[in-house]
């Protein structure tokens, strides 16, 4: 494989990682919030103001952060009973067209997150509760689906080397 090849895809794998990491907090995140907001709602009568939102928000984040760490690690759920049956060549070719369908996927699902943003940004959308502004949450969405995007596009080039390779 050529060298910016491999030099881009460890940057990638870096980003990957941290997005895994970032990931990982939102998901502490949103447990210490609902912990909170329980305690306060059964002990002080008080619940946690946004909880709903912010859960909400978190979720999504968590979620989207998440995507490229599951796919490069091949953690998707699968159904390739059929796919099985083909020649070692055959099986990593159709697994590369695969990830080229998925990066142009998600490019187009990038698009129209980050043009939707645009739009939520001109019209100054905000959660109910808390007022927090919608659109850099679709701008961030985005970015990690351009990363997702990018992790299927090194797992087709990996896909489409083993089946060109003659060993």
């Amino acid at each position: 494989m050529a060298k910016w090849i491999e030099k881009s895809e460890k940057i990638l794998d870096k980003i990957v990682d941290i997005q895994q990491f970032i990931s990982n907090l939102f998901l502490v995140f949103i447990m210490t919030i609902i912990t909170f907001d329980v305690l306060g709602r059964n002990l002080l009568n008080k619940p946690l103001k946004g909880t709903y939102e912010l859960t909400e928000l978190g979720a999504a984040l968590l979620v989207f952060f998440a995507l490229a760490i599951t796919h490069r690690k091949g953690e998707h759920i699968t159904i390739d009973f059929i796919v099985d049956k083909f020649s070692a060549k055959a099986k990593n070719m159709l697994l590369g067209v695969v990830e080229i369908v998925i990066a142009v996927i998600l490019f187009i699902m990038s698009k129209h997150l980050f043009d939707n943003g645009l739009r939520m940004m001109e019209r100054k959308s905000t959660t109910t509760d808390l007022a927090i502004s919608v659109h850099p949450f679709l701008f961030i969405i985005t970015f990690t689906l351009i990363i997702f995007a990018l992790t299927a596009i090194f797992k087709a080039i990996h896909y489409f080397g083993l089946a060109v390779n003659k060993k």
